[in-house]
């Protein structure tokens, strides 16, 4: 069995977190699980693929190359099904009972932080619209700063009552400026969590779709086009669930500084590059660099002392830190997380 994943977002978190559960479903089946980047390189014979990426056009020109092969594509992507066409399965969230649940509790809403350029992005929108045809879209096209002005200006002629964003980016960089402006509980935040960043945000609601669950409906499709395989094609919507807030250290997705990013100008903005990079940086962290962190941001002289290192030890750690940052110096470390209300 192969999934297929575009280069650039095999580097992803989301991609990270759910080849794991793919991986132990397809032990838990005894099936070989390959990844691939192209479909030229499938062996004769596949039944079917998952395929998963984030650009339109590699997902529908990679599901186009599959069918051509015999190979049913199946797709693990959030993308608005009026916009394939042939055979083709998929698994997704059910991002539209989301949606309804917010617009249940009344007021207005606000999908905010959309990046036009991602395909699941659109999808988002579009399920949005479907769901809360009053509510309005920000895009954030290069600029969160140009983003969120868009936003207040709308905020201050008629409030919104519930806003989701689109990412953990958006949602960090809009309740930062919210509360620059003592207006952070003026609307209720609301985010699909899919990396580290978010749990040093507590005031922000988080909801994620389980990676196992996804996998699972994944590999039952599989089983489904095997069993049947005249079959046009079969769809599965996992639900949200509410996401813990507290950060565990012991569950990481380690990343490195040098991921590579995005091309279009979504991740040109320095702000968005700089979450980004603080993400990274986050998401790697074991207990005794949240100790040397710690110890950063109390100005202390002493960290290995303190740390029960020696002191090429503690550079060694600050060194790693640093490269994955950006920045010269190890006391800038505390001072880029703290600007956006962080503290390890």
């Amino acid at each position: 069995m192969y999934i297929l994943a575009e280069s650039d977002y095999k580097e992803t978190n989301w991609y990270k977190r759910i080849l794991a559960p793919m991986k132990a479903e397809a032990r838990r089946k005894r099936i070989r699980l390959c990844e691939g980047t192209a479909s030229d390189g499938l062996p004769a014979g596949e039944v079917c693929a998952f395929l998963i990426g984030g650009s339109e056009r590699w997902i529908l020109d990679t599901a186009r190359a599959l069918r051509a092969r015999g190979c049913h594509p199946i797709l693990l992507n959030e993308i608005d099904g009026a916009r394939l066409s042939g055979r083709y399965s998929r698994v997704r969230s059910d991002y539209g009972s989301l949606v309804a649940s917010l617009a249940a509790r009344g007021g207005k809403c606000a999908l905010y932080g959309v990046n036009p350029a991602s395909v699941s992005d659109v999808a988002r929108r579009e399920a949005f619209l479907g769901v809360a045809p009053r509510g309005e879209v920000f895009e954030n096209r290069g600029s969160l700063a140009r983003c969120f002005e868009d936003f207040w200006a709308r905020h201050l002629l008629s409030r919104f009552d519930n806003v989701i964003c689109a990412n953990d980016f958006a949602a960090v960089s809009l309740y930062q400026r919210l509360r620059e402006r003592g207006a952070e509980e003026s609307v209720t935040l609301t985010v699909q969590a899919s990396g580290e960043i978010l749990g040093y945000f507590p005031a922000i609601q988080t909801v994620t779709v389980d990676p196992t669950a996804l996998s699972a409906a994944a590999f039952e499709i599989a089983d489904c086009i095997r069993a049947h395989p005249d079959f046009i094609g079969v769809s599965i919507a996992v639900e949200f669930s509410e996401h813990p807030q507290n950060p565990d250290p012991t569950a990481q997705s380690p990343l490195d500084a040098s991921d590579a990013l995005t091309s279009d100008s979504f991740y040109g903005d320095p702000e968005m590059a700089e979450l980004l990079r603080i993400e990274q940086l986050l998401s790697s962290l074991d207990e005794t660099d949240r100790k040397i962190l710690h110890l950063l941001s109390d100005g202390c002289r002493a960290i290995g002392e303190e740390a029960f290192l020696s002191d090429n030890g503690v550079k060694y750690r600050i060194k790693k830190m640093k490269q994955c940052l950006g920045v010269d110096s190890g006391r800038e470390i505390p001072a880029v997380l703290e600007k956006y209300g962080i503290r390890v």
